[in-house]
């Protein structure tokens, strides 16, 4: 009798969600405007737990973190990055890039409430 060996991988799934990135930037102004920029590239994520010691460091610093996510490995995002879900912003934290046990790379993110939302349309309107 044969018998087969499944050949099983764990590949990474993020099927939670997805976010549209954008960058902060800022104008050549004497008083420069923040403003964000859309990269127009969507990510898809898999969403983590906060843990209980990340909040109460949060708390600490007075920051305001909402989600805790996993993408694939993206190294453009840095903590000038934005990621909208839904109807809101959220600011880069922390970005940690990473080679899991299976041999994926991947990038967990940590997301605070990003609150300073212009958009690059509005800061060429005004002008």
């Amino acid at each position: 009798m044969l018998t087969y060996k499944q050949n099983i991988t764990n590949l990474p799934t993020y099927n939670d969600g997805f976010f549209r990135l954008f960058e902060i930037k800022q104008t050549d102004d004497t008083y420069p405007i923040e403003y964000l920029k859309n990269t127009g590239k969507d990510i898809w994520f898999e969403e983590l737990s906060i843990t209980d010691r990340l909040k109460f460091e949060a708390e600490e610093r007075k920051k305001n973190i909402t989600y805790k996510l996993r993408i694939p490995q993206t190294k453009e995002i840095t903590s000038l990055c934005v990621a909208k879900i839904g109807d809101t912003y959220h600011k880069v934290f922390n970005a940690y890039h990473f080679t899991n046990s299976d041999g994926y790379k991947q990038t967990d993110l940590t997301l605070e409430l990003y609150s300073r939302v212009k958009l690059e349309e509005d800061i060429n309107d005004k002008n």
